[in-house]
């Protein structure tokens, strides 16, 4: 199995040795490569739908992996007990998706000893909410494939209280500085800069909207001119 972009860089934030259940598993792309390179001892490959965890499944055996890769049924990691694994991995959602998959499952996941989450927008939302859980971001990666995506490893234990550049940007990758950073940075901008023109246009009243944009549009243009 080979797995390249985003499934990749995935795959690469897993702590090797570790057991864990991929969440909206799909094809099981990733529990298949984790066990073929020998990277994790054994895998739960989830998804809430009936169809992809079929697809999953056959992948599984075509690769002769059934011993190792479990499937389940089932929504987020409501499916998963206590002590199976010792992490997950949530890839391919929206930010506020994972958001409420992991609200669901407090308890479960703060027993884990990491999660790799890849949001595909909305990474404020898992920051957030990761942050106010008493976890904190271990590594990140920003990856290009097609589009702009945040990939993160998240681990227990209270990091330092981020700002909201942070948040939004990813306090590793901005220690960084890359290319991808200016253009994640662009990108914000300009999304929140589409957003309030349509508010600014608008004749309902939207004054709080739009200072709130506002304001965030300036710290992240703060953040641009801080960039080598």
């Amino acid at each position: 199995m080979i797995v390249t972009g985003r499934l990749f860089v995935t795959a690469k934030l897993i702590p090797h040795g570790k057991t864990f259940a991929d969440i909206g598993t799909d094809h099981a792309y990733i529990p298949i490569y984790m066990c073929q390179k020998q990277y994790t001892p054994r895998a739960i490959a989830a998804d809430i739908r009936l169809g992809p965890l079929q697809a999953a499944q056959a992948h599984i055996r075509e690769f002769q992996l059934e011993e190792r890769i479990t499937c389940r049924l089932g929504d987020g990691l409501t499916c998963i007990q206590q002590g199976e694994v010792e992490g997950a991995v949530i890839a391919g959602m929206g930010g506020y998706l994972i958001r409420d998959i992991l609200a669901k499952s407090i308890s479960l996941w703060q027993t884990f000893s990491f999660m790799v989450l890849q949001p595909m927008r909305d990474a404020i939302a898992v920051r957030r909410f990761i942050s106010e859980h008493d976890w904190h971001i271990e590594d990140e990666i920003l990856v290009q494939d097609g589009h702009l995506y945040d990939v993160m490893r998240v681990c227990p234990g209270k990091g330092k209280k981020l700002s909201y550049g942070e948040m939004e940007v990813g306090p590793i990758n901005w220690q960084r500085q890359d290319k991808l950073v200016e253009r994640k940075l662009y990108l914000l901008i300009s999304q929140k800069k589409r957003i309030l023109h349509g508010f600014q246009r608008s004749r309902q009243n939207m004054e709080e909207q739009i200072r709130k944009l506002q304001w965030e549009v300036e710290q992240l243009e703060a953040m641009k001119w801080q960039l080598p």
